[in-house]
């Protein structure tokens, strides 16, 4: 197993020694194009979140989470920065991530979707069901705080993908409803909900009046 262990953290370093190479290309560009910084800041950073999911992949296996000891500790802040996830009073699913949806202009990473994933697979209650629903995700962010200002560029489509089968029947027109929204904030992260698709008249009005 140690063998395995250390094959992979090679391997993993290597892949990261190639995007420290990324960036360093990068920083000796000379290029003022604003469509080609961009397409380096989206491929750089989706070979960042990219190695990120590898790592949790392949790492996981490794873990002694059952070892005992008085410098054994749980390190809390993971989940911090991942998010949460609940169930609200009123039966809805509400999943909050410390981040905002990727910038999917020119490529996107499976980052957002498993995170996502494993919010909901690490989630210690059973999981709302909606044979229909609406699906309301809010990002919190201002004009520079943001990743993506255009809706088209926001990268939430893996979300109703992680949903499909676990929360929601389907992601079909017909059984799921979506509504993307933004509210300005400092405190910069991303808020989803699912929910009856009857009650999104009571999601708008929580939210036109800052009460979510």
């Amino acid at each position: 197993m140690t063998d395995n262990y250390k094959e992979v953290i090679a391997k993993l370093q290597e892949d990261a020694n190639k995007i420290q190479h990324h960036l360093s290309q990068m920083k000796a560009s000379t290029s003022k194009s604003s469509g080609v910084i961009e397409r380096e800041i989206d491929d750089y950073m989706c070979e960042v979140e990219t190695l990120c999911i590898r790592s949790r992949i392949l790492l996981d296996g490794y873990r002694q989470v059952d070892v005992v000891s008085d410098c054994y500790t749980t390190d809390k802040s993971v989940a911090k920065i991942a998010g949460a996830v609940e169930e609200t009073r009123d039966g809805w699913l509400h999943i909050t991530l410390n981040t905002l949806l990727p910038n999917c202009r020119y490529r996107v990473s499976g980052y957002i979707g498993d995170t996502v994933n494993r919010l909901l697979r690490d989630y210690k209650y059973e999981l709302p069901f909606f044979d229909k629903a609406f699906l309301a995700i809010v990002e919190y962010c201002n004009y520079e705080k943001h990743n993506a200002l255009d809706n088209d560029n926001k990268g939430w489509k893996m979300i109703p993908n992680v949903l499909k089968g676990r929360v929601i029947a389907d992601d079909s027109q017909f059984i799921l409803s979506i509504g993307l929204f933004s509210k300005i904030s400092d405190d910069v992260r991303c808020e989803i909900y699912v929910m009856p698709p009857e009650d999104g008249s009571i999601f708008w009005d929580l939210l036109s009046r800052d009460e979510l």
